[in-house]
């Protein structure tokens, strides 16, 4: 394969390290979906098509928006799209089933999360670099 092919991949990766490390530090339980396999292994993941990349239990919410210890958790499907990426068929309809079922699923890289963990009340603009947080058009 072509280094120019791998590139997309690569970038996802890092998108998805990001979104990890970020879940986790906020107190999520984190599961990556995937293996990174042997050379010369079979190369597919031999998982459902449209499994999402990360699976979060977030913890519950305080009502000033902090995360706290107790309370219910939201469980929350991460499909990691680099810039420009698409979903294939089985993933836009298990996107449309965890929209159907009220399940929380993302489409896209660590400013997605950002702003959806922001309008989940999980994080707060201030607790973000300035260049992470989406900016409204006036």
């Amino acid at each position: 394969m072509a280094p120019t092919a791998r590139r997309p991949q690569l970038r996802e990766r890092v998108e998805q390290h990001g979104i990890v490390m970020l879940l986790r530090t906020l107190g999520a339980k984190v599961y990556v979906s995937g293996t990174t396999r042997r050379k010369g292994d079979y190369a597919g993941t031999m998982m459902s098509p449209g499994i999402p990349d990360v699976e979060a239990f977030l913890p519950a919410r305080m009502s000033t928006g902090a995360p706290s210890g107790g309370g219910t958790r939201e469980l929350l499907k991460v499909e990691v799209k680099a810039a420009g990426g698409r979903l294939r068929p089985e993933q836009a309809e298990y996107r449309d089933l965890c929209a159907a079922a009220d399940v929380h699923h993302i489409v896209g890289g660590l400013d997605t999360v950002i702003a959806w963990l922001i309008e989940h009340h999980y994080l707060r603009g201030d607790q973000v670099a300035h260049y992470r947080v989406r900016q409204v058009p006036a």
